[in-house]
């Protein structure tokens, strides 16, 4: 998927895996491209795709580890 993400702390273009605090026991997103900014992205904050706005609502917003992997 593609991310939005802050520049300044994740490189656009950047390959990542993002899941949750617990090891990813409870979700994982998997892999994603740092492939945009989005308005409200500042700092340590990532914004994830989903194919729906209902999707969006039920996922919320949450705590995750994102690794860059390049």
């Amino acid at each position: 998927g593609i991310v939005a993400v802050d520049p300044r702390v994740i490189p656009l273009g950047s390959k990542l895996y993002i899941e949750s605090t617990d090891d990813g026991k409870s979700w994982t997103y998997g892999y994603a491209i740092a492939g945009d900014t989005g308005g409200a992205i500042k700092g340590n904050r990532v914004d994830l795709c989903y194919n729906s706005q209902y999707e969006c609502i039920l996922f919320g917003r949450r705590s995750a580890t994102v690794y860059v992997l390049e």
